[in-house]
């Protein structure tokens, strides 16, 4: 699991995992929901480790979150380009999305 805090390092995790399929946590050290959701991130991981997990502080990010209106909002990358992004304290809806895109 990759930290991302500079539209920099998002470019770079976005290039580091374009082979794969790489999902993206957008939060904020603010936002409640987003640590609830963090627990379950991390466990949800483990299950589907096939796909590249980041984390990314929005406070910090410009271009990077653009698209992101709520937190958390979770995205999925496949070869570097956006495929699904959904928003909210949900564990079951980001198992069942991590799901659909292992």
């Amino acid at each position: 699991m990759s930290g991302i805090r500079t539209d920099d390092e998002m470019e770079q995790f976005l290039f580091k995992t374009r082979k794969d399929t790489a999902v993206v946590n957008f939060g904020s050290s603010w936002c409640t929901h987003c640590h609830e959701m963090f627990p379950h991130m991390i466990a949800l991981s483990k299950l589907f480790d096939s796909l590249k997990y980041g984390v990314a502080q929005v406070d910090y990010l410009s271009e990077g979150a653009q698209g992101v209106e709520y937190t958390p909002t979770f995205a999925v990358y496949r070869r570097g380009k956006k495929v699904d992004q959904f928003f909210g304290a949900n564990a079951q809806q980001l198992h069942d999305h991590l799901w659909l895109h292992e």
